[in-house]
């Protein structure tokens, strides 16, 4: 049972810093990457076949194609280590992503998006060749800074209001 509705801050913030930092480009948001296997191609089709098995391909929040590179963007309001190693899996999905056979020739940037700067991941990610940007609007901000309330005795409380409340009105308490 949830507790509160799902906020999909990430999709929104991607979408808020792609078009500001790319204009012009083509973009392409929670893009799949990675093959599709041959069993369903020879079934449906490649076009089908790419449909059907979506479900099953990873998603990168942004893919970018200017002339002269791809650029893969992931945003992180927390799970910094999350992004971090998707990124190198995703740059190498690109030769096998059916819908990219025409942008294999470019090169391959990888951004992440973050709310902060957080040393670790800036070591880390130099090391792995991720671009880290620190950019974002204040509604990111702000849930950014809600992490830190998450375990004040306040927000504690609440939780446990809210949780009592719904056990309520399932009729299990």
């Amino acid at each position: 049972m949830y507790t509160r509705e799902r906020r999909e801050l990430e999709p929104r913030w991607v979408s808020w810093y792609v078009a500001k930092t790319y204009p012009k480009a083509q973009v392409r948001l929670r893009c799949p990457l990675g093959p599709v296997p041959d069993a369903l191609k020879d079934l449906h089709g490649p076009g089908k076949a790419a449909a059907v098995y979506r479900p099953w391909r990873p998603e990168v929040d942004a893919l970018v194609i200017t002339d002269v590179a791809v650029t893969l963007i992931e945003a992180k309001i927390q799970k910094y280590m999350d992004g971090l190693s998707k990124l190198p899996v995703y740059r190498d999905l690109i030769p096998t992503t059916p819908e990219l056979v025409e942008y294999r020739h470019l090169s391959v940037n990888m951004v992440l998006l973050l709310p902060a700067q957080v040393d670790w991941v800036e070591a880390a990610a130099k090391k792995s060749g991720v671009k880290v940007v620190v950019e974002a609007p204040d509604f990111i901000k702000e849930a950014w800074e809600d992490r830190d309330k998450y375990w004040t005795p306040e927000a504690i409380r609440e939780r446990e209001r809210r949780k009592k409340l719904l056990r309520r009105m399932e009729g299990s308490e």
